[in-house]
C-alpha cells in the first residue's frame, strides 16, 4: 500500500512488476443513451460536449490518437492501457464494439483495456465479447454509479437507477470482469452520512476499485447554467479532504483507489478553482491522513448497507 491508502500506481507496479504503465484517454466515438434522446436529451448535469473523454485528440481515428498519444511520451519500457472514455462505450451492436475494441490489439505497447460506460448500455450480447476481451488482455469495465441514492442520482439526471447498477455489476462480477465504480462527493442535497453509506454499499459489493469524483462545474453545461443561478455551492478544499480521509477510513481497504479527486483541461473548467491542482489535492489528503494518523480502512465494518437506504429516498 502506498502511503496510506491502497493506491492504482501501487496496484499497477505490483501487476505489472514495476514497469511503468500510463493511460491513454480514447474517444471511440460511441454515443450515450442519456445525450441522444434514448433516455434523455440533455444527458447528465455535469457532463462536458466531449463526454469526459479527451478534447484535443477527439475527432482522429481510435488507432490515430493512440499513434499520438504513445508518439509523444518518452521511449523505452513504458506500457499503455488504452480507455475508452468518452461517452457511454458499450453502448453499439456487438459487432461494432468488437471492430473498435479489436483497434487495440494492433499495438503491443498495449498491456490493458478499460472501458467506460452506463450501468444500464450494456446489453445481453456484449457479455460474452466482454469475457473474451477479459481473456486477451487486462479487461476493467467502469461504471459511472455517481451515488447509491435516488435523488442523488435524480439531481444528477443519471437517468437509471441503483437497481439496474446492481445487475450490471452482478452480471459483470459472475464473468470474474473487475469493476471500477465511479463515485461523486458534494452532490446537493447528500449529507456526509449519505456518501458514507454509498462507501458502505461499496464494502459490500467488493468492487475491484473506485474512482472519487469532486462534483466540479465545467462550462457549457447544465451544472454550469444552475451555478451561475446559485442553485447550489460547491465544497471548499478543506471540507472536501476531510470528507474524503473520512470515506477512506470506512472503505474496505482491499478496493483499490483510483483517483481521489476529479480534474478536467482548464479550457472547459470553470469551478472550485482550487481543484485544478490535482497535485495539491492528493497532497493536502495523505498530509490529513498522516495529521490523524490514519490509513484505509481503519474503521472498516464489514457490515452491510442497509437496503432501506439504497433507492427510497
Amino acid at each position: 500500500m502506498q502511503d496510506r491508502y491502497n493506491s492504482f500506481n501501487a496496484f499497477l507496479r505490483k501487476k505489472f512488476k514495476g514497469r511503468k504503465i500510463r493511460k491513454i484517454p480514447i474517444n471511440a466515438g460511441f454515443p450515450c443513451p442519456n445525450k441522444n434522446g434514448a433516455l434523455s436529451g440533455a444527458g447528465c448535469i455535469f457532463c462536458d460536449t466531449f463526454g469526459s473523454g479527451p478534447i484535443k485528440s477527439f475527432e482522429l481515428p481510435i488507432a490515430d490518437q493512440i499513434q499520438a498519444f504513445i508518439g509523444a511520451r518518452e521511449r523505452g519500457e513504458v506500457n499503455y492501457i488504452a480507455y475508452y472514455q468518452a461517452h457511454s462505450n458499450t453502448y453499439a451492436p456487438v459487432e461494432v464494439l468488437r471492430e473498435k475494441y479489436e483497434i487495440i490489439f494492433a499495438f503491443p505497447q498495449i498491456v490493458g483495456l478499460f472501458i467506460g460506460t452506463r450501468p444500464d448500455a450494456i446489453a445481453p450480447e456484449v457479455y460474452p465479447l466482454l469475457e473474451e476481451l477479459n481473456k486477451r488482455t487486462y479487461l476493467t469495465v467502469e461504471l459511472g454509479l455517481q451515488s447509491i441514492h435516488a435523488r442523488g442520482l435524480r439531481f444528477l439526471n443519471r437517468n437509471h437507477t441503483y437497481a439496474q447498477f446492481l445487475d450490471t455489476f452482478q452480471q459483470l462480477k459472475e464473468r470474474n470482469i473487475p469493476v471500477v465504480v465511479h463515485l461523486i462527493i458534494g452532490i446537493p442535497g447528500e449529507t456526509p452520512a449519505d456518501m458514507l453509506e454509498t462507501v458502505k454499499e461499496m464494502n459490500r459489493l467488493k468492487p475491484a476499485g473506485v474512482k472519487f469524483h469532486l462534483l466540479h462545474v465545467l462550462k457549457n453545461t447544465p451544472l454550469f447554467d444552475m451555478y451561475q443561478r446559485g442553485e447550489f455551492k460547491l465544497l471548499e478544499q478543506g471540507a472536501y479532504v476531510d470528507l474524503v480521509v473520512t470515506l477512506l477510513e470506512h472503505l474496505d481497504p482491499g478496493i483499490v483507489i483510483h483517483r481521489l479527486t476529479g480534474e478536467r483541461d482548464k479550457e472547459i473548467f470553470y469551478a472550485p478553482q482550487w481543484a485544478l491542482d490535482k497535485n495539491e489535492v492528493i497532497r493536502a489528503i495523505r498530509k490529513t491522513m498522516e495529521d490523524r494518523d490514519t490509513f484505509q480502512g481503519k474503521s472498516f465494518n464489514p457490515e452491510p448497507c442497509s437496503e432501506k437506504n439504497l433507492v427510497l429516498y
